[in-house]
């Protein structure tokens, strides 16, 4: 024998049949493959180092794993140093090339059985995670560092938008327990909660992800209660009260606005029947139509004030002229209280609607074309004579000879002389 072989071979060392073929040197690497099958299923499939070292496949094994060298002999002749791992199935890069190689080769074990998990060097002792995540790191890690993580969180069914994007993980995933993560907003954000959980859970119903301010709730068409005039621009928290559910808030005028209501509960709580959303002090009661006093003329452009004056205002009030327009009589209460005999309500200075001919003076001639005052100069009009002379006293000398029967000689029609038969 040319010398001993190997500790690894020396129990074989007297077989040599094992190895040796007589007379078939070429027999010796199928021999060898026969034994370490490993090997061979590396060639095959073209993986380890043997399958991916180029130049092995044209090579006898005894090229680079001699024998007979004696026991204490290496079979294996690679110089660690310099050797390329990317010949292997796991190529050293970021920081793994900065690793030694007795971190992942310890001593008498071989190269092959080299631990190529994340999860066989770096096991559950070192895992922030205790496991809870399982052992696909390279899920979120690289070989660059375990820092930072680079999980694809929209791979999940919590994609992470707007102002999530640039949380830390540990926001949200404390102690470093990423399932089951909840994914309602309160889980994380019920400090936050202004409306004290009055509003219930379900945040997303008026905030989004980029923000809480700037609430985008519809509550034309989430509610019962459309949102327009002053309303639109009125804070939730003016309506919604803290600590009261927002579905049990009334829809009622009263309920907000009780402390503008003027006329202290006298006109009862249907506000809208007078007033909008638009502005309180815009009235859009329908006069005509709600009472038995229809506005008409001037009426219509008085503020309902000049009639409504007292506090509260008086649902029932006074229908008469009289009862607004006392101040207004010129006529010093001598034409009594019933100022629609001759007013209407286009204005007083309106031309009067008095029927002269239904009094005792008949209005005939001239006198049609006159204005009231020419007669009843200081407006009173029970007072005012009915002869002639009582307006038409400046006559000339011949005519005060014939006394104060005018019409003897005059009519109405001229007030010249009319033929008179002597």
């Amino acid at each position: 024998m040319p010398g001993q072989v190997t500790e690894k071979h020396a129990a074989t060392e007297k077989a040599c049949g094992k190895c040796h073929e007589p007379f078939e040197k070429a027999s010796q690497d199928r021999l060898c493959l026969a034994c370490h099958t490993d090997v061979a299923g590396d060639l095959d499939s073209s993986r380890g180092f043997h399958g991916h070292e180029p130049t092995v496949k044209a090579q006898q094994c005894k090229s680079c794993h001699a024998e007979h060298k004696g026991r204490d002999a290496t079979l294996i002749h690679l110089e660690r140093r310099t050797f390329d791992h990317r010949l292997t199935d796991m190529p050293l890069v970021g920081g793994h090339t900065k690793l030694d190689c007795e971190g992942c080769h310890p001593a008498d074990t071989r190269f092959r059985d080299a631990p190529s998990a994340c999860s066989d060097c770096h096991n559950q002792t070192k895992d922030p995670h205790d496991g809870t995540l399982g052992m696909a790191c390279t899920s979120c890690h690289d070989e660059s560092g375990w820092k930072p993580a680079q999980f694809d969180h929209s791979a999940t069914r919590f994609p992470l938008r707007d102002r999530h994007q640039t949380l830390r993980c540990e926001s949200c995933h404390t102690s470093r327990r990423f399932k089951p993560t909840p994914t309602e907003c309160v889980a994380c954000h019920s400090k936050n909660d202004r409306h004290q959980g009055t509003f219930g859970s379900n945040c997303l119903a008026c905030h989004t992800t980029r923000g809480w301010t700037g609430a985008i709730f519809d509550h034309a068409r989430k509610t019962s209660f459309p949102l327009i005039g002053r309303h639109a621009a009125t804070a939730c928290v003016s309506c919604h009260k803290p600590g009261t559910a927002a579905d049990h808030t009334s829809a009622t005028c009263v309920s907000c606005h009780a402390r503008d209501d003027r006329h202290q509960g006298h006109f009862g709580n249907t506000c809208e029947s007078c007033h909008t959303p638009i502005d309180w002090r815009r009235p859009t009661f329908d006069h005509d139509r709600h009472t038995h006093f229809a506005l008409r003329g001037r009426h219509k452009e008085t503020p309902c004030t000049n009639c409504h004056r007292a506090e509260p205002r008086a649902e029932r009030q006074s229908t008469t002229c009289y009862s607004c327009h006392r101040d207004d009589d010129v006529h010093n209460h001598q034409q009594g209280t019933r100022c629609e005999s001759c007013h209407d309500e286009r204005g007083w200075s309106r031309q009067v609607l008095f029927d002269h001919d239904a009094s005792p003076f008949p209005l005939t001639g001239a006198h049609t074309r006159l204005i009231c005052s020419q007669c009843h100069r200081s407006r009173s009009y029970s007072e005012v004579g009915r002869q002639c002379v009582s307006c038409h006293s400046n006559t000339t000398a011949s005519c005060a000879k014939q006394g104060t029967q005018c019409a003897t000689c005059h009519d109405t029609a001229t007030f010249r002389s009319k033929q008179v038969a002597h």
